[in-house]
């Protein structure tokens, strides 16, 4: 315990993207996190795409678990991309495509158009949306329409709490780093400190709607436009001439949402923090037959380089507790992997005095020393009733994308974010005195 006169330590909640299948799985977490009583102690919640969905629903809905718990879970079971793909807005184009070609084949009026200029005017249709498509249709305004029906109506970011504070990221286009929208404070770093040498650049954005802040965070890029910034939401009108904000996916900067709660120089950093990461597994297996493939192929190469890095400096290091877990482990391997950090110097020294794992402690049999801490954290108690490996995997399978849950995929997700976040707690962050 503190005494009364240490300073409280910042407790964070950083929840990744990965669609529908991460809300989920963090659905588990929050869960756990209640019965924990830690969850009406965290400070930040940073959110990315997937998470994004969760963590906004959840602060909009924190006064009242049990229907906040009910309600995400019948609202997970709602498509969004179906109601993108029934949206006339998404029809008709390409009925109005359709109608242009057919009548230019069949030619009813006899008009007798040269063979090149039919053909010319259907390359111009068919090549259009390469240059035009988010003028055509633009599908993050019918996911912001999805959002609004489905989770957030037409809340605002002042309609947030105090507390926690929910920082919503997105990468900018525009300045290649984090931009996140919370209650009180929202802008890109690289806007405080402008290049052009020119005061800093502010933003206004109280009336801001909740459901587009969510969508510039999970828009992925390809099928979905970037998010703009309006004029009216800068304080200087005239500094919309300086820089245009282009939002896209925060995935693409960072996808588990940890890097503003770790930076020493940001207002959200937090001093003990959360991970779940609910994203797509790296796997070896991948279709390689097309350019879409490869350069999707590629996005997965780049966010895994991002996340590497990101975790030597700021995750496995010895200044914060960390607890972090994704959607793909198994339950016995986080102990293992306690104790392989715990040996490689990998944990911070508070943790390792906690668990009594002094040095000496530490040059028992790697053996001994597993079954200490399983014993310790009250493994087979956590882990009764656990997923078994195959459904874990299976899991681990479901898309990232915002088609419709099943009830029993929910309760798998869940069930396995509420172990692997007790398991990593009592493991990494002890110091949260959790029952």
């Amino acid at each position: 315990m503190n005494d009364n006169n240490e300073k409280k330590p910042k407790l964070g909640l950083a929840l990744s993207g990965g669609g529908y299948r991460a809300a989920a799985f963090h659905l588990g977490v929050f869960r756990k996190l209640k019965q924990l009583n830690i969850l009406e102690r965290i400070d930040v919640i940073s959110t990315i795409s997937g998470g994004s969905i969760a963590g906004a629903y959840y602060v909009m809905n924190k006064d009242d678990f049990n229907e906040f718990e009910k309600s995400f879970t019948t609202n997970l079971q709602k498509s969004c991309v179906w109601r993108i793909l029934l949206n006339y807005r998404f029809w008709l184009p390409i009925l109005v495509f359709s109608l242009i070609v057919c009548f230019l084949v069949s030619n009813p009026f006899d008009l007798n158009l040269p063979v090149w200029l039919v053909v010319s005017i259907i390359c111009a249709l068919i090549i259009s949306p390469l240059f035009f498509q988010f003028q055509i249709v633009s599908f993050t305004a019918l996911k912001i329409k999805a959002y609004r029906k489905i989770f957030f109506n037409d809340s605002v970011l002042a309609d947030l709490p105090d507390q926690p504070v929910l920082a919503i990221n997105s990468t900018n286009l525009s300045t290649g780093t984090l931009w996140t929208f919370s209650k009180k404070k929202t802008s890109d770093s690289c806007y405080e400190f402008p290049k052009d040498g020119g005061e800093s650049i502010r933003f206004k954005c109280d009336d801001f709607s909740i459901a587009v802040a969510v969508a510039s965070s999970s828009s992925v890029p390809v099928p979905f436009n970037p998010v703009k910034i309006p004029v009216r939401y800068f304080v200087n009108a005239e500094d919309f001439k300086r820089v245009t904000p282009m939002l896209i996916d925060g995935g693409l900067y960072d996808n588990q949402g940890v890097h503003k709660l770790t930076q020493s120089n940001s207002s959200y950093t937090c001093d003990v923090i959360i991970v779940s990461d609910g994203s797509q597994p790296f796997s070896s297996k991948f279709w390689a037959y097309s350019t879409p493939f490869i350069l999707y192929r590629g996005i997965d190469v780049m966010m895994r380089k991002i996340k590497n890095l990101q975790f030597i400096r700021d995750v496995y290091g010895r200044s914060k507790e960390i607890a972090y877990f994704s959607l793909d482990w198994k339950y016995n391997l986080c102990v293992v992997e306690f104790v392989n950090a715990a040996k490689k110097g990998m944990v911070p020294n508070n943790v390792l005095l906690h668990h009594g794992l002094t040095p000496e402690v530490l040059q028992k049999p790697f053996a001994e020393l597993n079954e200490m801490m399983r014993t310790k954290i009250k493994f087979q108690e956590v882990v009764n009733d656990a997923l078994t490996d195959s459904q874990i995997e299976k899991i681990s399978r479901i898309g990232t994308n915002l088609t419709a849950l099943k009830l029993k995929q929910i309760e798998l997700l869940s069930k396995h974010g509420e172990i692997l976040t007790e398991l990593q707690i009592k493991l990494y962050c002890p110091t949260l005195n959790c029952k």
